[in-house]
């Protein structure tokens, strides 16, 4: 008996230990969500208040850009701890794929591939119609240059053989 009671232990301990972990994922997860709401919002802020008070512009573009920079370390910062966190747990033997950030980065990744590769055969159907009336106008083209070379040595041809007639005519009157 007095055996399990340390296994008892044990397990209460390992469950309370993933009850904890798993509520400081939750956590972490709202801690992400603010953040990225504070990400957006807070750029519209200070765009007003610059907007609205007649004060340096530059005060509240630096106070911005030193504001992103402090959201982006705490993000930053609340990804790593629960990153390792998971560690730990991989250290316990135990899997748990849910990411904060970029969770679905594989199928986003898949349909980033997707849309580049449309985008290609589109780019590739574009570029052999552009080809195709490319040749089309060129042969055109060559068909008008023809016709008209034709047409002005036709024309030259009547000219030179009006002025023939006309020296004639001269040389006869």
């Amino acid at each position: 008996m007095t055996e399990r009671m340390p296994e008892e232990k044990y397990r209460e301990f390992y469950e309370s230990y993933l009850r904890r972990e798993e509520k400081a994922h939750e956590k972490n997860q709202k801690k992400i969500e603010n953040g990225l709401k504070i990400n957006i919002f807070l750029p519209l802020i200070f765009l007003g208040i610059s907007f609205m008070t007649d004060s340096s512009k530059l005060v509240w573009l630096i106070l911005w850009i030193v504001s992103l920079f402090g959201i982006a370390f705490y993000l930053v910062y609340v990804e790593y701890s629960d990153y390792k966190m998971r560690e730990q747990l991989k250290e316990f033997g135990i899997e748990r794929e849910d990411a904060l950030i970029g969770a679905q980065l594989e199928v986003v990744e898949n349909i980033v591939n997707d849309t580049i590769d449309a985008v290609d055969n589109k780019t590739e159907e574009i570029k052999q119609a552009i080809e195709d009336k490319k040749n089309v106008i060129t042969e055109k083209k060559n068909e008008l240059v023809e016709k008209t070379t034709t047409q002005i040595a036709e024309t030259k041809e009547k000219v030179t053989d009006l002025i023939s007639k006309k020296k004639e005519d001269d040389d006869n009157a």
